[in-house]
Formats: C-alpha cells, sequence, structure tokens
C-alpha cells in the first residue's frame, strides 16, 4: 500500500501550486489527477489566464440574481442555467441568492483584493524560476454602453477606496493604452496592478519543476473513494491503488463536491461551464488584456496567440457545447474591435471547461471540522489561475501548522 506525506486530489494550477509550496517546506507529495498528461482537460489550461487583484466583487453580488433572471431568457446571452431539478442544484441557487448583497460584497473586497496582491506577488517571484509568459501590463475594462462604464467606474471608485491603482478612461484614453487593435466603445477602466499569465505554459512548466523535485504525479486516474477512520481520512483508493497519507488536499475541481459528499460532507458546488478560443499567430490582436463588460467575454494577448473566452452556464456536470452561445460569443468581440474578422477563428477548435463554483462567490479553503486532515482548496470560480499561488502558500501554512495572514472564516469549506 503506496504511502505519502500528503496526498493532492486534482492536477490543475491549484493542485500544482499546493505541491509547491509543500514541497518547498519539505513535503513529500503525490498528485493523483484524472486528467492525461497534456492537461489540457484541465478546467486551468483554458483560462483567461488573468491575475485580477481589480476583481473584488465577488461572483455572488446585487444586481446579479435580476440580471441572471432576464438573461434566461436569451439564448444567445452569457449566463443560463442546465437546470435539472436536484436537492442540491435548488439549495446552491437559493444559497447563492441569499449571498447576493450588499453587506457580503463589503466582507469579501478586502480579502479578494488582498489575496490577489499577494498571489501577483507569488506569480513574480515564481517567474525568477519557471517561465509561463507573465506579463504586467495592467487589465482594461471595456464598456459598450454608458450604463455599463457608469457601474464599472463605480467598482473602479470603490477599488480606489481599499488602496488600489485605477484610471477611468474616455474612448480616446483608451485608445492610447491599446495600440495593437482599434476600439469601439463609450470608454473604459485601467487596473495597472493586474497581470497575465498563459496557463498552459505555468501547468507544464510548474509540472515539470515539480518532477525534477521529486514530486510524483498521476495522470489518467480518478480517486474513487475517500475512507475514515477515528475522525480523520486514512487513505483513498484509485482504480491501482489505495494511497495512505497524513494529509489530503481537495483540488478537484467542480467535482470536489461529488467525491466528499460520500463521506457525509455538504460544499455546496456547481460546474461553471465556459468556453475559449485561442487564436495562433493572428493577423492582429489586442496589446492588452481585457474584459469586454457587456459581453462578459475575457481578452488576452499571450505571446504569438489571442486567447478569449466567456459564457458561464450553471451545470452539474455537462461539458457539452452549446453552439448558439458559442457563437455569440465569437461574434460579440467584434463589437469591441472592429478588425476583428470572424474568418480568423473559422479552423479554432474551442476548448470547454467546468469552473467550480461556491455559493457565494468566494473559494473554499481551510480543513474541514470533521475531518481536520482534509483541506479544501477548491471552488475558485473564474479566480483559480489568479489565485493559484496564494492557495497553494496558504494549504502549505495551514498543514505546517504555522499562523495565516488572513481571516480564514469567510473561505471556510464549513461556512454553509
Amino acid at each position: 500500500m503506496p504511502h505519502t506525506d500528503i496526498v493532492i486530489i486534482g492536477g490543475g494550477a491549484i493542485g500544482l501550486s499546493s505541491a509547491y509550496y509543500l514541497n518547498q517546506k519539505g513535503f513529500d507529495v503525490t498528485i493523483i489527477d484524472s486528467n492525461p498528461p497534456n492537461q489540457y482537460a484541465s478546467c486551468s489550461w483554458g483560462s483567461s489566464g488573468m491575475i485580477v487583484p481589480s476583481h473584488i466583487v465577488p461572483l455572488a453580488a446585487p444586481g446579479v440574481v435580476k440580471q441572471g433572471l432576464k438573461w434566461l431568457l436569451d439564448p444567445e446571452s452569457p449566463f443560463s442555467i442546465e437546470f435539472k431539478p436536484s436537492i442540491e442544484m435548488i439549495s446552491w441557487l437559493l444559497k447563492f441568492r441569499k449571498a447576493a448583497n450588499k453587506k457580503h460584497v463589503e466582507q469579501a473586497a478586502d480579502l479578494l483584493r488582498n489575496l490577489s496582491m499577494h498571489s501577483r506577488s507569488l506569480y513574480k517571484d515564481l517567474d525568477e524560476k519557471i517561465d509561463f509568459g507573465f506579463e504586467t501590463k495592467g487589465i482594461l475594462m471595456l464598456c459598450k454602453g454608458e450604463k455599463a462604464l457608469e457601474e464599472e467606474v463605480a467598482v473602479s471608485n470603490m477599488a480606489q477606496a481599499i488602496g488600489m491603482k485605477t484610471k477611468n478612461l474616455n474612448p480616446s484614453e483608451v485608445r492610447n493604452l491599446e495600440t495593437g487593435m482599434q476600439t469601439e466603445i463609450a470608454g473604459g477602466v485601467y487596473y495597472p496592478s493586474d497581470a497575465h499569465v498563459n496557463p498552459g505554459l505555468y501547468l507544464s512548466s510548474m509540472k515539470k519543476l515539480l518532477l525534477e523535485s521529486n514530486v510524483q504525479i498521476i495522470h489518467e486516474t480518478n480517486v474513487d473513494t475517500i475512507n475514515v477512520d477515528q475522525g480523520k481520512i486514512s487513505s483513498i483508493n484509485t482504480k491501482y491503488d489505495t494511497w495512505t497519507a497524513k494529509n489530503f488536499v481537495l483540488c478537484a475541481g467542480s467535482y470536489s463536491s461529488k467525491l466528499v459528499k460520500q463521506i457525509d460532507i455538504k460544499m455546496p458546488l456547481m460546474g461553471g461551464k465556459g468556453y475559449s478560443i485561442s487564436i495562433e499567430n493572428s493577423p492582429k490582436k489586442p496589446a492588452l488584456p481585457a474584459i469586454l463588460v457587456e459581453a462578459r467575454i475575457a481578452s488576452t494577448p499571450m505571446g504569438e496567440t489571442w486567447r478569449f473566452g466567456g459564457t458561464m452556464t450553471v451545470t452539474q456536470g455537462s461539458t457539452n457545447i452549446n453552439k448558439r452561445k458559442l457563437n455569440a460569443m465569437i461574434r460579440n468581440v467584434k463589437n469591441y474591435y472592429p478588425e476583428y474578422n470572424l474568418s480568423w477563428v473559422e479552423s479554432c477548435e474551442p476548448w470547454v471547461g467546468l469552473r467550480p463554483l461556491s455559493a457565494d462567490g468566494l473559494p473554499y479553503i481551510g480543513p474541514f471540522k470533521k475531518y481536520s486532515n482534509l483541506i479544501a482548496a477548491t471552488g475558485h470560480a473564474m479566480l483559480g489561475v489568479s489565485l493559484a499561488p496564494v492557495t497553494g502558500y496558504l494549504v502549505s501554512k495551514i498543514i505546517s501548522e504555522e499562523s495565516l495572514d488572513y481571516d480564514m472564516n469567510l473561505l471556510s469549506p464549513d461556512r454553509f
């Protein structure tokens, strides 16, 4: 029966980052990952790669539910719910609705800002060891209409109030910054502290570093059962082995809640289906990463590649592509970048992945009360890559029983 100090369940950006910081502290670490070695199927691979201290408003925020209900009536909207009645889905929706309030946003804003700035700093340190396309150009929020611009300026003012640098821009000022492509917008907000990486390169470079550091990574292997003994996780079973360890880290993305349900843990979590398109050697591409606000599209130049992605379909596990929503996303890019041509994406294969959505828009990071040697590190929604290093750092501090820099109550996996 194989044994290790720590088993990490899941080998995406969060799992690899956790392994890195644990390995740095001298732990023997084994990662068990359901994905193939190229990690293309990982939720992290196809992300926008944005590191976003600017994203201080959690997914559960005032107005989100109302806007979401309007979007449900539009088959081409960036939001939908694949609603198959189940206790888990209904419970998640009710908890999400309850969390979408002003008090929650105020509590979460400062925490998200601090976590993101810390993660950016850790990325900067990692950039000295491995190459993953780390760039500190900032990020633009591009608004097509005046209403969206007003809302973004309000968020910008809120960010300034908690110590963040922002610049509110008119169309001419946006053009001075965005020199790669023409823009057709009402204005925007620039966040100079934001950054971006190539997430696929981060996964492959981090994996190489871990293997060189004697971290064992087992691919194409599912964790089937979790075994309990005397109030602790004693082992996990895969198709091939039973692994024992002192601690277990849950980084299995949207699958995490299904896995712990078998040991009577309820952790509200849904999959948030999203798509991305990567254009190689695009005739033109933006100079700066941007969020195309009304369309809910993230646009990121990554070396010779231009990637854009979006949509949010709340689902219990389906990765079927809704071609109508995908095509609407592809078309909507032109509303912001008029030089973009649909012919550029004709030969591009769409990527689809499930982001793990907690019921209040904040990640689950920390030990479970019921089983103290099981540590959650999941539920990051669209911030998985952004918060990967700081999550790994926190996991290593928790397992080492060191004092933490943050009040972790808002992130507790038992908060519901």
